[in-house]
């Protein structure tokens, strides 16, 4: 109901639930561009905890408000659902 049919909730929580750890999203902006990426974060580079699966990847909701704004009514909303977005 909240994301009125826009957001698949049940493949965003599949990808939380099932994957071991936590993503680590890097934001960097050049001039007017944002570039947003996520790889898995690692503590430690052991190897039992080190996976080269690509696919290994969160539905992660990245809420932002631009300097355009009034800050009441133009929060955007993005879903990186990829290695590497926006």
């Amino acid at each position: 109901q909240i994301t009125n049919g826009t957001l698949d909730v049940k493949k965003l929580m599949k990808t939380w639930i099932l994957h071991k750890g936590f993503p680590l999203v890097t934001v960097v902006r050049k001039g007017k561009t944002i570039s947003v990426q996520q790889e898995k974060f690692l503590y430690r580079m052991e190897t039992e905890n080190w996976t080269s699966d690509a696919s290994y990847l969160w539905d992660i909701p990245l809420t932002y408000i631009t300097s355009s704004c009034n800050f009441t009514h133009c929060t955007n909303a993005y879903l990186l659902d990829q290695k590497s977005g926006m």
